[in-house]
């Protein structure tokens, strides 16, 4: 899947000069990558909706029917040394998704998804801290080092950026949005 998810996504970037969204440095395609990403993109994309539907509950289904349809977006980012991707959220959509194509040799965990509740108790007592019932404290923050084949799916309303790349070469990712539109009845 890789070294086809590599091919599509240079062959794009040499016709294409991208987009400027969260991005600092590095190459961010359109967001139509379920289009013009080929077979693997759609392989991609059903598994990470697979997941995504095992993980969300519509208990309010009517007669065994789901209210609503997943949609996806996907596109590709591929980041030099130094690139990053400021922080951010995904207004829109339920779930976000990263998926490494490769790590550019950079191990360490770049991707990171920040507590939005993080400032709160720290504004009113800054030295209380939330624990669980381990006694250990909630982290503010969790990181994922950029594993070739490793898909991360996040609530879409998660606050997260990615630290500056430090490997010699390319780090190449894919970023999905799930979306829920009304289910359609009927016919198709």
């Amino acid at each position: 899947l890789n070294a086809a998810l590599r091919h599509v996504i240079e062959t794009r970037r040499a016709g294409d000069e991208g987009v400027q969204r969260s991005n600092i440095l590095g190459w961010h395609s359109d967001s139509e990558m379920l289009r013009w990403g080929g077979e693997a993109a759609k392989t991609l994309a059903l598994e990470c909706l697979r997941v995504c539907a095992s993980r969300t509950d519509d208990p309010k289904m009517q007669g065994g029917q789901p209210r609503f349809e997943f949609g996806i977006e996907m596109w590709a980012n591929v980041s030099p040394p130094g690139a990053s991707n400021q922080a951010h959220t995904h207004p829109g959509a339920l779930w976000s998704a990263v998926y490494y194509v490769d790590d550019g040799g950079d191990s360490d965990a770049s991707l990171v998804l920040m507590d939005p509740n993080y400032p709160l108790n720290r504004m009113y007592a800054p030295d209380l801290r939330f624990v669980g019932k381990d006694g250990e404290t909630f982290p503010t923050q969790q990181m994922f080092a950029p594993t070739p084949g490793r898909l991360v799916i996040f609530p879409s309303w998660l606050s997260h950026s990615v630290r500056p790349s430090k490997g010699p070469r390319e780090r190449i990712s894919i970023a999905m949005n799930v979306t829920t539109v009304p289910a359609r009845r009927g016919p198709r």
